[in-house]
C-alpha cells in the first residue's frame, strides 16, 4: 500500500527561522499604539508561539531519527590497544618466562544485509517524521485558530463599550429631560429620581464594559506571545464591522465631561462602516466533509501513525533473521625481538532469538496497529460530526444576525417614537425605560449575534483546516517574502525539492 504523498510544511521557513539559532534574526514586534489587522495579528503569533517552535523542535528529533535509523547501514570504525603478559614455560634464547607484548587493533565493521529489519525501522522512523510534520503544520493553524477567536472577542468588546458609552449619554439626555420635566410637575420627581439612578446604573455597566474589553485585549496579546504587551488596538473585519450609529444624531455629537466615560472611537482608533457582510461558504455541507477529511493535520498524524506500527511489526516479526556484516582490521602485536602485524577481513551472519519475548512481541505489535486503525476511524467519525455541526451553527448564526439586525433597527423606530412621545409628555417614564432598554440590549444581541457568527466560521474553518478567507495564504506569503532563503535550506535539510516529499512505499508483510 502506498500512503499519501508527504504535505509541503507550509510555512517552512518560519520552521527554520525558529530551529536554526544561528541565524539572528528579528521577530516582528508589536509597537506601541499600533493599530493591527486580523493578518498582522496572525503573522505576530505565528512568529512567537512557543508551541509552534516546540513543535519544529520535535520535527528536528525525528528528522534526526530517521538518520539515526539509516546510520545503522554505516560503517562503524573501533580500536583497541593494550599490554599483555605471556608466561613460557619453556626457558630458552627465543623468549623468556614472562614478557609484556604491546597490542594495538584497528577495524571497520558495517552491517551488509538483515533481511529487511533495519528497512522496516527506516521507514518506520520515516512515517513519524510525517507524523511531525503535520503536528507542525497543525500547530500553525491552532494558532490561527486562536488569534481569531481572541480578535473576535476583542471585538466583541470594544463593540460592547461603544454602547455602554452611548448608553450613558441616552440616560444623561433622559435625566436633562427628566429634571425639566420635574419642574413642570411636580408628580414627576419620582422620574426624575429614577433617571439619576439609571444613569448611575449605566456607568456602572460602563465601566463593566471597558474592563471587559481590557480583559479581551490582554487575552489577544497573550495568543500573540508579545509580554510585556504594549498598548494597541485592532482593525474591524468585514464580518465584525460594527458602529453604533443607531443613536439619535443629538446623542452621537454630544460631548461629555465626564472622566469615566471614554470615548470608544478614539481609544480603539476604529471608523465606522456601514454594515458587517455575511459570507457565502464556498462549498456545501457534503463537500466540507471530504475537504476536511483531505485537510485535517490530525487524520494525517494517526494515518502516518498506522503506518509506522505496521513497520514496527514487520521489524519485530523479522527480529530473528540473521545479520550479516562485512569486517576488516589490521592488528600489530610487538614483542621483544620481532614484531607481528597482521590484516583481518570476515564475512559474518549470526542470530540469536526468544521464542517465547518473540510470540509476545509480535502480539504486541499486532495490538498496536490496531489501536492506531481504531484511532483513525474514531477521529473520522469524530470529525464527521465537528463539521456538521460547526456547519450547522454557521447557518444558524447567519439567520440570527440577520434577524437580529432586523429587531435592532424595529426597537430604534420604537425607541424614537417613545422618546418622541415622552418628550411631549404623551408617554409616561415607564414606556421610555421599557423603550430604551430594548433598543439598548437589541445592540447587545446584535453584537453578541456577530461574534457568535464569526466564532462559528472559524470553528467551521478549523475542523476543516480551510479558510474561507485565505489566511493561510497570506500568512505564508509573508514569511515566504521575508524568509526566502532560509526556506531554500529548510528544504535541503528535509531532502524535499520545493515541490513535493518523496514517496514512502510500504512493503508487503
Amino acid at each position: 500500500m502506498k500512503i499519501i504523498i508527504i504535505l509541503k510544511i507550509l510555512f517552512g521557513s518560519l520552521f527554520l527561522f525558529i530551529s536554526l539559532s544561528a541565524c539572528a534574526i528579528e521577530e516582528p514586534s508589536v509597537q506601541e499604539g499600533a493599530v493591527l489587522s486580523l493578518d498582522e495579528c496572525v503573522s505576530v503569533a505565528i512568529n512567537n508561539s512557543p508551541v509552534i517552535k516546540g513543535k519544529a523542535y520535535n520535527l528536528q528529533v525525528a528528522i534526526s531519527n530517521v538518520g539515526i535509523a539509516k546510520s545503522a547501514y554505516f560503517p562503524n570504525l573501533g580500536y583497541d590497544a593494550g599490554i599483555y603478559q605471556d608466561y613460557n614455560s619453556n626457558k630458552n634464547y627465543n623468549g623468556s618466562s614472562n614478557r609484556e607484548l604491546p597490542q594495538v587493533n584497528v577495524y571497520l565493521s558495517q552491517l551488509l544485509w538483515n533481511f529487511g529489519k533495519t528497512n522496516s525501522i527506516i521507514r518506520m522512523e520515516r512515517f513519524y517524521k510525517l507524523a511531525s510534520e503535520y503536528e507542525f503544520l497543525d500547530s500553525i493553524c491552532n494558532t490561527i485558530y486562536d488569534v481569531k477567536i481572541h480578535y473576535y472577542a476583542l471585538l466583541k468588546a470594544q463593540s460592547e463599550v461603544e454602547i455602554a458609552k452611548n448608553n450613558v449619554y441616552l440616560n444623561e439626555d433622559h435625566l436633562t429631560k427628566a429634571h425639566e420635566l420635574s419642574l413642570k410637575d411636580k408628580n414627576r420627581k419620582a422620574d426624575y429620581t429614577n433617571a439619576k439612578i439609571n444613569l448611575s446604573e449605566a456607568k456602572i455597566l460602563l465601566l463593566d464594559a471597558q474592563n471587559n474589553y481590557d480583559l479581551a485585549l490582554a487575552d489577544l496579546a497573550n495568543s500573540l506571545y508579545i509580554a510585556p504587551a504594549p498598548e494597541f488596538s485592532i482593525q474591524k473585519v468585514d464580518t465584525f464591522n460594527f458602529s453604533d450609529v443607531y443613536m439619535p444624531e443629538s446623542i452621537l455629537t454630544k460631548p461629555t465631561d465626564d472622566k469615566n466615560i471614554i470615548d470608544v472611537a478614539l481609544k480603539t482608533k476604529i471608523e465606522k462602516n456601514e454594515t458587517s457582510k455575511i459570507k457565502k461558504l464556498p462549498y456545501t455541507m457534503n463537500d466540507s466533509f471530504s475537504i476536511a477529511e483531505k485537510n485535517s493535520p490530525d487524520l494525517s498524524v494517526l494515518d502516518a501513525t498506522l503506518s509506522a506500527m505496521k513497520q514496527s511489526l514487520i521489524a519485530v516479526k523479522r527480529q530473528y533473521f540473521p545479520d550479516l556484516t562485512g569486517n576488516v582490521g589490521y592488528g600489530f602485536n610487538n614483542t621483544r625481538e620481532y614484531s607481528n602485524s597482521s590484516l583481518m577481513m570476515s564475512v559474518n551472519m549470526s542470530s540469536a532469538v526468544n521464542i517465547k519475548q518473540l510470540k509476545h512481541e509480535i502480539d504486541r505489535a499486532e495490538a498496536e496497529v490496531n489501536i492506531a486503525a481504531n484511532d483513525i476511524e474514531k477521529f473520522r467519525q469524530n470529525l464527521y460530526f465537528a463539521v456538521k455541526k460547526a456547519f450547522l451553527n454557521v447557518l444558524r448564526s447567519e439567520k440570527q444576525v440577520k434577524s437580529s439586525e432586523q429587531k435592532l433597527i424595529q426597537s430604534k423606530e420604537n425607541f424614537d417614537l417613545v422618546n418622541s412621545a415622552y418628550n411631549d409628555e404623551e408617554a409616561d417614564y415607564i414606556a421610555y425605560q421599557k423603550a430604551r432598554e430594548d433598543f439598548n440590549n437589541s445592540k447587545i444581541h446584535y453584537v453578541k449575534m456577530l461574534y457568535e457568527y464569526n466564532t462559528s466560521l472559524a470553528n467551521l474553518e478549523i475542523a476543516m483546516h480551510t479558510h474561507v478567507d485565505n489566511l493561510h495564504e497570506r500568512a505564508e506569503h509573508a514569511m515566504q517574502y521575508h524568509y526566502k532563503d532560509l526556506l531554500k535550506k529548510l528544504d535541503a535539510s528535509l531532502e524535499c525539492d520545493g515541490h513535493e516529499h518523496e514517496h514512502i512505499d510500504e512493503p508487503e508483510n
